[in-house]
């Protein structure tokens, strides 16, 4: 097998728009694994959550969350790997932030925390399966006093996600990595909410831990995607992929664009690459 493992995002590239999975997309997963590939989501979800929402698929093996801050089983939810943002860079962040009014949600051991409640939260709430705490507008100090260490940092141009079009938060994602290089990494996974987390601990770094983990080499790794937040894993794959739906700059580092998510994007891979002789 030429492609011992396949990676792929969650929502938009394995997930389609309405929020299903196709059974042939299903179909060529389990026949990728019969045939003795390793498969593997790596999602910017909450490791609480996602655990959750896979759990009906019976996949096996590991799964990576928070964006590549985390991996664990994926049935036991054992954690084999885990990554903080750095406290002192959050702490900068956080009270700029803060300062400048943004909304903003921090996670930490299994629960997340919004400054205020809105639209925004009630819609990520419904999608994740998972109320927030909130916490109001002394985020610093909450993080502070309850001594938390976040796996992520999550913040948004505006309350309701009413900005049209993810080209319109680039030039702001764009001034906090030039602020903070070398200490945060600033991405988006295309819900126009901006994420950050430290240098090290992105999608790429932890798929390519877990491929030394078994003996497999980068070349005989796919990763596919569809939002800023990929890139790092689809640039490091062997042979990385965007999907036709994927943002600008993902389809920019990509090998190949493939079809859209709604259109079984990750089966089509699968059975181009995978399973045919």
């Amino acid at each position: 097998m030429k492609y011992k493992m396949f990676v792929t995002d969650y929502d938009n590239t394995l997930l389609r728009t309405d929020h299903t999975i196709l059974p042939e997309t299903w179909a060529a997963i389990k026949e990728y694994e019969r045939r003795g590939g390793k498969f593997v989501i790596c999602t910017g979800r909450m490791l609480s959550t996602i655990l959750k929402t896979v759990e009906p698929y019976g996949l096996k093996g590991e799964i990576i969350a928070f964006q590549g801050g985390v991996t664990a089983d994926v049935n036991t939810g054992e954690v084999f790997e885990k990554k903080h943002v750095n406290h002192n860079d959050a702490i900068e962040l956080l009270t700029e932030l803060e300062a400048a009014g943004y909304y903003i949600q921090v996670y930490d051991n299994g629960d997340y925390f919004v400054n205020r409640y809105t639209k925004r939260t009630a819609h990520y709430a419904k999608i994740n399966g998972l109320e927030p705490i909130v916490i109001g507008e002394d985020v610093v100090g909450y993080v502070l006093k309850n001594g938390l260490k976040l796996d992520k940092i999550v913040f948004g141009l505006d309350d309701d996600g009413l900005i049209p079009c993810y080209e319109e938060i680039e030039p702001t994602i764009t001034a906090f990595k030039k602020k903070y290089e070398g200490r945060l990494l600033f991405n988006s996974s295309n819900t126009l909410l901006i994420e950050a987390i430290s240098v090290g601990c992105g999608k790429g770094e932890a798929v390519a831990a877990l491929a030394e983990r078994y003996g497999i080499k980068r070349e005989e790794v796919i990763c596919i995607g569809d939002a800023l937040n990929d890139a790092s894993m689809v640039e490091w794959a062997g042979k990385g992929f965007a999907v036709a739906n994927a943002t600008f700059d993902l389809k920019a580092v990509a090998d190949e664009i493939t079809v859209s998510c709604d259109e079984d994007a990750v089966g089509t891979v699968i059975r181009k690459y995978c399973l045919e002789d």
